[in-house]
């Protein structure tokens, strides 16, 4: 990058001078692990790299009231060993568990996944399953907060602005009556990017034995990660029984062909993500282990 100024701002007030300066061309570089592999595959390079590293006020995990909080340079490695994330917000640790190998989790940092917009970003699916929130700070040090899906434009693009960095993801802290799991299928077992994931969150009423509130979230399948209301729908008020388990692995093949009709990927995704489904279900303990009917 023998073109490429270099600005590392120490703290949130250096930051929102450095914004100031950036243009359309200019990047900003939290752990780097898509970033120098894009220019590096592309062959561009930015006017501008503004390095976060020295932002150090942006990485944390904090419960407050009932919200919980994650500073945008908190790391993967950070998130998977994070009692509060584990306790409220499990879902997001198996996710962070799972992104590449122990190295990049150790320097990848949710912003930086946010910002991707990959399709297949494994954080996102948890995080929109999770109802998440993102807050941003611009050059003129004006912050803003919108939800996660209202960031997403397209693979690889935002509806960020060239002077706006992402400051913090928040959404509801899960309580004892809620179970979460994140699931993923990759072509290898592990350090795998997702060919199909999933995050599923329900409320358990363990009196009456029935789920309600669910949240259920797929990625890698289209343009960005979503929630689906029709299968959010057929959960509710269900019994946490086998059947239901059938009818939410039926629903999330529904799912699939809805948001990729035609797509040359379709066929194998539908019927991948019968057996996700299935994994994710178990995962939640709600009933005895059940198994799809292959076939």
């Amino acid at each position: 990058m023998p073109n490429a100024e270099l600005l590392m701002p120490g703290g949130l007030q250096e930051l929102t001078a450095a914004l100031r300066r950036a243009t359309p061309s200019s990047r900003l570089l939290a752990g780097g692990t898509d970033l120098i592999r894009s220019m590096h595959r592309d062959h561009w390079e930015p006017d501008l790299l503004i390095d976060l590293s020295g932002v150090r006020e942006l990485g944390y995990v904090r419960l407050e009231d009932g919200t919980l909080r994650v500073g945008a340079l908190t790391t993967f490695a950070q998130l998977q060993a994070d009692p509060l994330v584990r306790r409220h917000a499990c879902c997001l640790g198996e996710a962070a568990a799972q992104v590449g190998s122990a190295q990049i989790r150790n320097v990848a940092t949710v912003g930086g996944n946010v910002a991707n917009a990959s399709p297949c970003a494994d954080s996102v699916t948890a995080l929109v399953a999770l109802g998440a929130e993102v807050r941003t700070i611009d050059g003129g040090g004006r912050g803003a907060t919108r939800s996660l899906e209202q960031i997403f434009v397209g693979p690889g693009r935002t509806s960020l602005a060239h002077d706006e960095a992402i400051t913090e993801v928040s959404f509801a802290a899960l309580d004892a009556d809620h179970r979460a799991t994140f699931a993923k299928i990759g072509s290898r077992s592990t350090v795998t990017v997702a060919r199909l994931s999933m995050a599923l969150v329900v409320k358990l009423d363990a009196g009456e034995g029935t789920v309600s509130g669910a949240k259920v979230a797929l990625g890698a399948v289209g343009e960005a990660a979503f929630r689906d209301a029709r299968l959010e729908e057929l959960l509710e008020g269900r019994p946490a029984d086998e059947e239901s388990a059938r009818l939410f692995a039926e629903g999330c093949m529904d799912a699939v062909r809805r948001a990729i009709p035609g797509r040359y990927s379709l066929p194998y995704k539908q019927h991948a993500v019968l057996g996700l489904a299935y994994d994710a279900w178990n995962a939640l303990g709600l009933c005895d282990r059940c198994e799809p009917a292959w076939g």
